[in-house]
């Protein structure tokens, strides 16, 4: 017999995926997954991009938080630099939390972080440092408001588990945390089908996808094949590139049959109304993941990216991350995961 929660993983897998809330509040940008897992990361103040040597282009910070009745808070801050010795946490309001970072992260769980995060609703600016300089800071301009944006989506607010919307309320009146949907996909096997040049050319000319490098020099980029299992090809098209993003359009192969172009969950493409043309694809065999990554600019603190799996019939979205935001920030916020369950 199926347990509740198998039930509901099951259901949710059968419709199509909403992803969770982005907002931005000051200078931090606030996420809900699908499942209630919130996360909120800084961004540089204001408009511009810091000066050079500014304390606040030398760290960036983000707060997670579970959901559920006891769901904690992590708090990480990365740091320019492969810094090894104790640092401390400080805000104006006297918060003094040390830790020693690894791998250029500093991390904070449990009570610390929990001090952290009751020192963001009410500080101006979050400091790391050694005992005798700043070595860099974060705007704390929009903090609260984020944080009362997970209080609210995690069904906190008037609980004595929340981090600004406090009340009376016990935490056992927070929701319990969802179960992950389940999606059940088809594991790749078996080997590519062939996509000799004359077919390509046909299809180059149906979609226009050849027409995008008229006037360039040498070849046209080559085509993906990749065997999806039961006998269906994914081929990844060359549609066009720029200076740091490189789209393909995704087409189905079947024994003998025309290709025709995948179905997806969502709007995978950069513009909803056209066909779903996929930035810098990537398909592991291993994990049968066929992976996006758009980039809004050249040094990545914007844009979107994207897992998918197929199921036979179309490529179901398991894993799905944003950043709306160009200011600096290059940990783009998650709004969507599902377990991929192979068959």
């Amino acid at each position: 017999m199926l347990t509740l929660a198998l039930l509901i993983a099951v259901q949710a897998s059968a419709e199509a995926p909403r992803p969770g809330p982005i907002r931005t509040f000051g200078d931090w940008v606030v996420a809900c997954d699908n499942v209630k897992a919130c996360e909120m990361t800084s961004l540089w103040p204001g408009e511009g991009q810091p000066e050079e040597g500014s304390p606040y282009d030398r760290l960036a910070a983000s707060a997670r938080r579970a959901a559920g009745p006891t769901g904690g808070w992590t708090v990480e801050f990365q740091l320019s630099d492969d810094r090894k010795d104790a640092l401390r946490v400080t805000t104006e309001a006297g918060l003094d939390v040390r830790g020693t970072p690894r791998e250029g992260m500093l991390r904070f769980s449990g009570a610390e972080a929990g001090r952290i995060v009751a020192a963001m609703a009410t500080g101006t600016r979050l400091r790391v440092g050694d005992e005798t300089s700043v070595m860099g800071m974060v705007s704390l301009k929009g903090s609260s408001a984020a944080l009362r944006f997970v209080d609210a989506e995690q069904g906190r607010a008037g609980t004595v588990t929340a981090a600004v919307a406090k009340g009376g309320r016990p935490a056992t009146t927070v929701p319990p945390a969802a179960p992950l949907p389940a999606v059940r996909f088809v594991r790749p096997g078996g080997t590519p089908a062939p996509f000799p040049a004359k077919l390509r050319a046909a299809v180059d000319k149906e979609s226009e996808c050849g027409s995008v490098y008229e006037g360039g020099t040498g070849d046209l980029p080559p085509v993906e094949r990749h065997a999806l299992g039961d006998g269906k090809t994914l081929v990844l098209l060359p549609c066009g590139s720029g200076a740091y993003n490189f789209s393909t359009r995704p087409y189905l192969l079947g024994a003998g049959a025309k290709p025709v172009v995948a179905a997806f969950d969502g709007e995978p493409g950069m513009a909803p109304e056209g066909p779903p043309d996929l930035v810098n694809a990537r398909f592991d065999a291993a994990t049968g993941r066929l992976e996006t990554y758009a980039k809004g600019r050249g040094i990545g603190d914007c844009g979107s990216s994207a897992a998918y799996v197929w199921n036979g019939t179309r490529f179901r979205l398991v894993e799905q991350h944003v950043m709306p935001e160009c200011r600096g920030s290059v940990n783009w916020l998650t709004v969507w995961r599902a377990q991929a369950v192979g068959r």
